[in-house]
């Protein structure tokens, strides 16, 4: 009888033992994972308020509005700031509608087989083209080729090829996400495919993807080195600066943000470039704080799910 006590008090501290340590295992492993996630916040607000700290002073209207100059001290970013968002609202005017008819096909009306498997290939393909390769690509197809010359339009065609796996792939993700069941829904209603998708389907995912979007157009104002070949490094005096025709030469932030640390022989060249850093960042963030703003309203408003 003392013996069976024996052994049943042993297996009792065992397994007290092993439960202090599993508990000492668990905290230790939710300590570690809340110190990485904060040092990656850390991180950020360090990256942020040493931007500003350089780039705050540099910050003025006539910053934001001036012409660049290309030998005195002085100059500004308007133009570079118009041609950033021209480009944009171009790339995405080709991108959107593209990529969201191939996610819709890839994923309502496609079946396995060859010829998705060859679609989805060839987007993963591209989706890893490095952009500088994809700029001299579009030096060789869109500006000399073409003859569009050092152009917008270059560019955004370019952005377009750059950016469109990744949406593409954005879309068939938030379709695949949409319950089974809302499918079936409708089509017991007597919905088509076709309504089916519209009503039902997309209202559904429109959340991620308008987050794709979104950080898609993020990644879209801060690229630099596909439109080195293609928009150019300058931009048009006087009225063309801020001139809506596609065949101009436009030089966004980021390019000459590298323009300005490269090649430029202005006195203040310091100054141009953290400021010229501080406005990308800032809108880059603001990109990032919008896609998931917008996101959550849109999902809220079309399907009532907080």
């Amino acid at each position: 009888m003392a013996q069976a006590v024996a052994v049943s008090e042993t297996r009792e501290r065992k397994a007290a033992n092993s439960a202090r340590g599993r508990r000492a295992v668990d905290r230790l492993a939710t300590g570690a994972l809340w110190a990485m996630a904060l040092f990656v916040v850390l991180l950020l607000a360090l990256f942020v308020c040493y931007m500003f700290y350089l780039g705050a002073g540099s910050i003025s209207w006539h910053f934001l509005t001036g012409l660049p100059s290309e030998l005195t001290a002085g100059g500004g970013v308007g133009p570079e700031i118009f041609n950033s968002f021209y480009i944009l609202i171009l790339t995405l005017l080709m991108t959107v509608p593209i990529a969201l008819a191939a996610g819709i096909f890839l994923q309502e009306y496609s079946r396995t087989g060859l010829f998705r498997e060859t679609v989805q290939f060839s987007a993963e393909s591209l989706a890893t083209v490095p952009s500088i390769v994809m700029g001299l690509f579009g030096l060789l197809v869109f500006v000399q080729t073409l003859r569009w010359g050092f152009s917008a339009l270059a560019g955004a065609v370019t952005l377009t090829l750059l950016n469109l796996p990744a949406l593409m792939r954005v879309t068939q993700e938030a379709l695949a996400g949409v319950p089974a069941t809302y499918r079936e829904a409708s089509m017991a209603l007597g919905g088509t495919k076709w309504q089916t998708i519209v009503r039902a389907v997309l209202p559904s995912a429109v959340g991620p993807m308008t987050t794709g979007i979104v950080l898609i157009s993020g990644r879209i104002f801060g690229e630099t080195a596909a439109l080195i070949y293609t928009a150019g490094t300058s931009v048009a005096h006087g009225n063309g600066a801020y001139d809506f025709n596609p065949f101009h030469t436009a030089e966004t932030l980021a390019v000459h943000l590298w323009y300005t640390h490269s090649e430029a022989l202005i006195p203040d060249v310091d100054r141009i470039g953290n400021g010229s850093a501080l406005v990308l960042l800032v809108m880059v963030l603001i990109f990032n704080v919008v896609a998931r703003v917008v996101g959550r309203q849109l999902t809220v408003r079309l399907t009532g799910k907080g």
